[in-house]
């Protein structure tokens, strides 16, 4: 099967965009990696995010700003020949991302990094309480290399 990879911009847009959830990893105190999924908003090279205030993710990313993130998106299960399983394989598009996360504190940025959060499930801005934004931790994360992969496409 066909496989590409590639780093032009267009290109791993367009995967980034048509991705639901993305899965930034971190590395802990211990020295273990962390993975959770996330909904996220993108634009310009950066990621936002936004959760609680307080947790293991918190703490680590206060500790140590480098993370990976990846996307990946059009799945499809495809084969030669049904009756061997070495001919079955998956066609995807995926990208993965290195970048450092900063901690959004002025009111109005965090607002612009939830409206892109928002925009990208709704197709819409909202208006925000004062402490719903206040209460969120707004993570943007500036995406410092990536590269995408494609099979089968």
């Amino acid at each position: 099967m066909k496989k590409r990879t590639f780093d032009n911009q267009s290109d791993i847009e367009y995967i980034i965009n048509k991705c639901e959830v993305c899965y930034m990893a971190m590395v802990d105190e211990n020295n273990l990696p962390y993975v959770l999924p996330f909904n996220f908003g993108y634009k310009n090279k950066c990621l936002y995010l936004h959760g609680t205030k307080i947790g293991k993710k918190i703490d680590i990313l206060k500790k140590n700003n480098h993370v990976c993130i990846t996307f990946s998106t059009d799945h499809s299960l495809v084969y030669q020949n049904d009756s061997v399983a070495c001919s079955f394989t998956m066609k995807f598009r995926s990208v993965v991302a290195y970048g450092k996360v900063f901690f959004i504190e002025d009111y109005d940025k965090k607002v612009e990094a939830i409206d892109e959060v928002m925009k990208k499930y709704t197709g819409k801005s909202f208006q925000y309480s004062k402490p719903a934004i206040i209460n969120l931790e707004t993570i943007k994360i500036e995406i410092e290399s990536w590269s995408g992969k494609e099979s089968g496409y």
